[in-house]
């Protein structure tokens, strides 16, 4: 063999070995939906057009004008308007009730002596006027106040003075301003290594409040530097707000699925986070891409392309909160057909340059739903097609499903599937009165977070391609899956289940290498009570496909099998755990444990509560209407009386768990978790609340 077609056929070995093993690291390289539906959405979506629409909504902030809180605010016309331009006619803008802002009007800060010159100017940059700060003209010496704590005060003459501050200026108002302060200036930031010239999106929020103006860190270490060198500065500040009522303002399509009477896919992004806060990332890239969601579904429905799913999907843009709420509290229509939510916030970050990754925030255990499992799916089906060979052009080409933008990066898709997090608009789906299971899909960390720096320069289109992407795939799986595709679901769930469940036992039995003899006996009931925890939701988990075909006995019959796999899986984990405790017991010398129910144990083991028709009926917010001496009778009326009350009321919801079950769920997903009296006492309250039985 000559040399040269040895060197080729190494060459085709080591290609042959490359792929394989490229073939092999990429374990999630399946697909829950028909490719061929797949990569229609991923060609009929546009990074570009929802970084266009970033553009033209939030190019950078600025003030609202007073039209917009007497007439229409510009953000729910704007999307109003494209989604009709998209030929979705039922787009409209609902108004949910009224509110009162705070808006800037005008503010600036001159100083006169011993130099003129603008320090700052409200019409520059919005943000340098702290929200609540009130009306103002006054010419006053500058005094360095630094944290503002009471030692640094001590001693000060602040009477008729402007407090200048690193900590920010909500913190430290009203001690300076009792002392006689007239104002505040503050350079606080919450990164001012990462941008200098940062500015949070700060207030103050004080009974008597005055005004604050925030600074830059680069501005306001020199302002600093020349009151510490003892430099007396004279300034004038200027400032005009108002309060404005004005509608609560939700804009909302609807795009139907065959069969009106099915149930629904509700997705939500908030489009205002307060009226006079404008971020590109949070959350106009969110808002962003529901538009371009929904124009791309319509299109490949009317185009015929992609076959309409049987249930429809619901879109709404709100008010964080503010407008979330009372939606769900005046749609109980609505909600009782939605099978669950997708909250995108914050999905448009330009991940590799903030050191960020696009995450998935699964529900809780009192919220179970293979939503989770569909949107994971996802997640690892675009990061095992849009690897770092996507740049490098290495590796199969036939393998590659590229989602990038024209104008966006090619970087790889940065992700991770996280616990549960609230915070934010899903956690209204998510409340026990309502129970439509939500996730929350965010960038995160987020360098330009609640800053003057969130800008559409922070976004990228690749990233707001792959967002829409992935929400759009998820729901339309979910939308349109019957018997077959259900089936799909239930095997995934069950695959990512035995991970779950692997990965609990991998934890504690690592914890249970390290304990002390002291430690034995705790670290062993942790461990096996989790895999208990954890078996009790992977099956709820797997019941909830039932809903998608729940006339076929086949499939009920196959999940049965996967529940029946779960039960098995969790027993041969904590044969396992039960080795690892006896080993460690041998390796300290001490006697093997046993796990011994307290009398309080055995009691809650046999108690299972139920809601009542009273949660569904009372609607978002159930917990809060509990009678105040109803909560001091029990000891909850204290802030932190108690942790995890919701979660508690949610596991409690269809009568499968009993008061220990839900202390083990309790205790498997919280660091801080509750005791058994704790537990049952909160739900003796809910029961004499007339929201659970036993």
């Amino acid at each position: 063999m000559s040399r040269c077609r040895s060197l080729l056929l190494a060459a085709v070995l080591f290609v042959s070995y490359s792929l394989a093993a490229q073939e092999y690291v990429n374990p999630f390289y399946h697909c829950l939906l028909d490719e061929k539906y797949y990569d229609l959405l991923v060609g009929e979506s546009s990074g570009d057009r929802a970084y266009n629409y970033i553009m033209d909504i939030a190019p950078y902030e600025r003030d609202r004008q007073h039209t917009d809180y007497t007439g229409e605010f510009f953000e729910s016309k704007y999307v109003v308007d494209r989604l009709h331009s998209y030929g979705i006619e039922n787009a409209q803008t609902l108004k949910l009730g009224k509110t009162k802002t705070w808006d800037g009007i005008s503010a600036s800060l001159w100083e006169i002596s011993p130099n003129t010159a603008k320090i700052a100017d409200y019409r520059d940059l919005a943000a340098i006027l702290a929200q609540g700060s009130s009306n103002a003209d006054v010419e006053a010496e500058l005094i360095w106040v630094g944290r503002g704590t009471d030692k640094e005060l001590e001693g000060l003459d602040l009477t008729g003075k402007i407090a200048v501050t690193e900590a920010s200026g909500g913190r430290v108002h009203d001690r300076v301003v009792s002392k006689g302060a007239v104002g505040v200036i503050s350079f606080n930031s919450p990164r001012p290594l990462v941008d200098p010239i940062q500015i949070p999106n700060a207030g103050i929020y004080s009974k008597t409040p005055t005004f604050c103006f925030n600074l830059t860190p680069r501005d306001g270490y020199a302002l600093r530097d020349r009151l510490l060198y003892g430099e007396k500065i004279v300034v004038h500040a200027k400032v005009e707000a108002t309060t404005e009522e004005t509608d609560i303002e939700v804009p909302t399509c609807y795009i139907p699925g065959t069969d009106p009477d099915a149930e629904e896919v509700i997705f939500v992004a908030h489009l205002y986070e307060g009226y006079v806060k404008l971020g590109a990332n949070d959350n106009i890239s969110g808002s962003a891409s529901l538009i371009e969601a929904a124009r791309t579904i319509n299109e490949l429905y009317n185009s015929g392309r992609l076959p309409r799913a049987k249930r429809g999907m619901r879109f709404i843009w709100v008010p964080e909160f503010q407008g979330s709420i009372p939606w769900a509290i005046q749609n109980k229509e609505e909600l009782e057909k939605a099978l669950c939510a997708i909250n995108l916030d914050m999905v448009g970050l330009w991940l590799s340059k903030s050191q960020g990754y696009y995450c998935v925030h699964r529900t809780t255990m009192g919220n179970p739903h293979y939503l989770n499992d569909v949107a994971e799916s996802f997640y690892h089906y675009m990061g095992a097609t849009n690897r770092s060979f996507v740049a490098t052009g290495m590796g199969r080409p036939d393998a590659l499903k590229p989602v990038y933008s024209l104008t966006g990066s090619h970087d790889p898709f940065y992700y991770t599937i996280n616990a549960h997090y609230g915070a934010s608009d899903h956690e209204v789906f998510n409340d026990w009165g309502v129970q439509v299971p939500s996730v929350i899909m965010i960038t995160w960390p987020d360098n330009y977070y609640h800053t003057s720096g969130d800008r559409p320069a922070i976004c990228d289109p690749t990233q707001l391609h792959r967002a829409i992407v992935i929400a759009a795939a998820s729901a339309y799986t979910i939308a349109s899956a019957q018997e077959g595709a259900a089936a799909r679901i239930a095997a995934e769930v069950s695959a990512n289940g035995d991970k779950r469940q692997s990965v609990k036992m991998k934890h504690d039995i690592a914890l249970l290498g390290n304990a002390t003899a002291q430690e034995l006996a705790a670290a062993y009931r942790c461990a096996r009570w989790n895999q208990d925890a954890v078996e009790k939701n992977e099956i709820a988990t797997l019941a909830t496909v039932l809903e998608l075909a729940p006339e076929s006995t086949t499939l009920s019959e196959y999940v049965a099998v996967l529940q029946k796999g779960v039960s098995e899986r969790a027993r041969v984990n904590s044969a396992q755990i039960d080795a690892a405790m006896k080993r460690r017991a041998a390796e300290l010398g001490v006697a093997p444990v046993k796990i011994v129910l307290s009398p309080e144990e055995k009691a809650a083991s046999k108690v299972y509560p139920k809601s009542t028709s009273k949660v569904m009926e009372s609607g978002y917010g159930v917990l809060r209407t509990i009678p105040k001496e109803l909560t001091t009778k029990y000891g909850f009326h204290k802030r932190g009386s108690i942790t995890n009350g919701g979660e508690i009321a949610k596991l409690a919801t269809d009568g499968t768990n009993s008061i220990l079950d839900i202390k083990k769920m309790i205790d498997a997903q919280f660091p801080e978790g509750e005791s058994v009296e704790v537990i049952t006492k909160y739900l003796q309250m809910l029961e004499e609340a007339g929201l659970v039985t036993f």
